[in-house]
């Protein structure tokens, strides 16, 4: 078995949007604080989380609860190291290594299974809180995080905050290329068929609509497409602007600014581009996130558990380096 595992982190700004009676009194680092320690009261005096379902309006859809089940202030890191978790509805199945057979009957008696996103929070800047978040394909993800102090800070629980919004870094950012970009010379798309109805109803995109008719004709497991407005020669193959092309990935970076949740729903998204002076670029979605990678070590006797001090410690210094950079 393995002795360590590698762990990527993403980073993001989390901004709030005080109501506007207290608009220049109540700032997002303040917001984010007060909900900080709504969380810890209700753990320490009341004995409870605070779990918040994100499905909970979905009619006939599996729950999607969420809690931050720790967040401890250190003051040397001027940091918060959280975990946010992920309550499973389905029990998962273990397999029996010596009797090669595969079981979900084990007897939890009064436990639940949840999956666990650790992340940390830097309260040490000028601006936003910015979030260093564990990317964790089964647990809690960066739309979770946004979703969930949303709605502490709403009129749901502390009434101080009516907006929050994940502002992910990228190498290179999304309004940039938004304002740069004058044409389209390849596009690259792929998502899987059960996210399209959702990215269709962020994108309003025929594109995504005939992914759509695509997907349901042959039922794939994803859908790519790769299409090139260029010849062998690397010349154009129109000598106008590709104003077709130029509209969707308009509308789908529109998107990713508007809603986190878009860029978790496509797998990829790739755009080679003329820019504002003239120059070919390409920007990738998936790719151009910024992140920073840990071989974290396993606790010894604790199978799959990471060794969270080590991966606080490692990841925390190469973001001081990251930040002293930006």
């Amino acid at each position: 078995m393995a002795e360590s595992l590698g762990v990527k982190f993403h980073i993001f700004d989390l901004e709030f949007q005080a109501y506007k009676e207290q608009s220049g009194k109540l700032g997002s680092f303040t917001i984010f604080k007060s909900c900080i320690r709504k969380i810890n009261d209700e753990k320490t005096e009341n004995r409870r989380f605070i779990i918040i379902d994100r499905h909970e309006s979905r009619d006939k859809a599996e729950s999607r609860k969420l809690f931050i089940s720790s967040a401890a202030y250190s003051h040397k890191d001027k940091m918060f190291k959280c975990k946010i978790n992920l309550l499973r509805d389905k029990a998962p199945s273990f397999l029996d290594k010596e009797k090669l057979t595969i079981s979900s009957t084990i007897n939890l008696r009064n436990k639940e299974l949840v999956e666990t996103t650790n992340f940390y929070v830097d309260v040490d800047k000028n601006n936003f809180p910015t979030i260093i978040c564990e990317y964790n394909n089964l647990g809690p993800k960066i739309s979770d995080i946004e979703f969930y102090f949303r709605t502490i800070s709403s009129r749901r629980h502390l009434f101080i905050s009516k907006a929050c919004k994940a502002k992910i870094h990228m190498e290179k950012s999304v309004e940039h290329v938004l304002e740069s970009m004058q044409d389209i010379f390849r596009f690259k798309f792929k998502a899987k068929p059960e996210n399209l109805p959702s990215l269709y109803r962020n994108i309003d995109d025929a594109f995504i609509s005939n992914m759509q008719s695509l997907g349901n004709t042959v039922d794939p497991k994803s859908i790519r497409v790769d299409l090139s407005f260029k010849d062998q020669s690397g010349k154009n193959l129109t000598s106008s602007t590709n104003h077709k092309m130029m509209s969707t990935s308009k509308k789908i970076l529109n998107a990713v600014l508007n809603n986190t949740k878009v860029i978790e729903e496509i797998d990829d998204f790739f755009i080679e581009y003329e820019d504002s002076d003239g120059n070919s670029n390409d920007f990738s979605l998936i790719r151009g996130k910024v992140f920073l990678e840990c071989d974290c070590p396993l606790k010894d006797g604790k199978k799959g558990l990471l060794d969270t001090k080590f991966l606080f410690e490692d990841i925390n210094s190469k973001y001081l380096d990251y930040k002293s950079s930006k």
